[in-house]
């Protein structure tokens, strides 16, 4: 229980549903919500990485683990599917005792595989897109796709009109938008993954230049080999930065 937090928002909402006595709405959703987030944390942890922390907000949860960027694609799935899974067991156990969890369970599990990053199922497509186009290309498709279904969102919202949901999509937005401004940032700390670490990929890649690098794959950049190529990347983004200061 060490690794499970509440947010102060969550620990609020929390509040209002001890004075208003409203339980038989709160312990199935958030029953679903530990189940689900478990599904994620135990999968990685049997994978053999670090749990942070899991996090519960009043409209859903997030699992950090101290992943590598460079984690292996199938192995980041696993642990992405492993949540609504786990989910759709807890289900099948709870109906019996709360048999108004359906209403719940339906609207988390599908509101949360919908292509919107960082969403299970944004993260989910980003990482199968990753199998074919290279990680910021990857990522700016999923950017893309993300505001469209956000809009649409909006539009159903406008005409159905729900808080819940509207906090929901502006929190989406927000974090859309900041990971998208610092795409380079995590591109960067990927590629430096990659010089400091002996990565054995089986997949082996010919690109043109730095913006080209694919995950689970190793590179030669107009022939030169990914170690020799980064060891020069970042010499000179060193370089460049000593000069400013």
């Amino acid at each position: 229980m060490k690794h499970i937090y509440l947010d102060k928002c969550f620990l609020f909402f929390l509040v209002i549903i001890i004075l208003t006595g409203n339980y038989n709405y709160f312990i199935p959703y958030f029953s679903l919500l530990l189940i689900h987030e478990l599904g994620h944390a135990l999968t990685g942890i049997i994978l053999g990485y670090k749990l942070d922390k899991i996090m519960f907000y009043p409209l859903g949860g997030v699992t950090i683990f101290n992943l590598p960027i460079n984690i292996p694609i199938i192995k980041e799935l696993l642990i992405l599917v492993m949540g609504p899974i786990a989910q759709i067991l807890g289900y099948s156990f709870l109906i019996k005792i709360y048999p108004s969890v359906s209403i719940y369970h339906y609207t988390l599990l599908l509101f949360n595989l919908l292509p919107i990053y960082p969403l299970d199922g944004g993260k989910i497509v980003n990482l199968l897109l990753n199998y074919k186009i290279n990680y910021l290309n990857s990522f700016k498709i999923i950017y893309y796709v993300s505001l469209i279904m956000l809009f649409f969102l909006l539009i159903y919202n406008f005409f159905n009109f729900n808080l819940n949901l509207l906090l929901m999509i502006i929190v989406l937005f927000l974090k859309l938008v900041k990971d998208y401004k610092n795409r380079y940032y995590y591109y960067n700390k990927f590629l430096l993954e990659r010089l400091l670490n002996n990565y054995r990929f089986k997949k082996l890649k010919y690109i043109s230049n730095d913006k080209c690098f694919y995950k689970d794959s190793v590179h030669y950049i107009n022939y030169v080999s990914e170690k020799n190529y980064l060891k020069n990347y970042f010499n000179k983004h060193i370089i460049n930065y000593e000069k400013k200061d």
